[in-house]
């Protein structure tokens, strides 16, 4: 599956990622858990305020 996005339903790929927290292996560091990645393209670049304000909304909605 190299370069190819994963769909709903399959398995989650197995990768190092660099975080504000530290380097984590997922989907190792959420074993058992639900979790949501969220990126953007690069450090500078332009993405919509607003979408990090709904995705900030929709988690605290989600954990109420």
């Amino acid at each position: 599956m190299p370069g190819q996005i994963p769909l709903i339903g399959e398995k989650f790929p197995e990768m190092d990622v660099v975080t504000t927290i530290d380097k984590i292996k997922l989907p190792d560091y959420f074993k058992g858990k639900w979790f949501v990645l969220f990126s953007h393209p690069a450090d500078f670049t332009p993405v919509c305020t607003t979408e990090f304000v709904a995705l900030l909304r929709g988690m605290k909605t989600s954990r109420s």
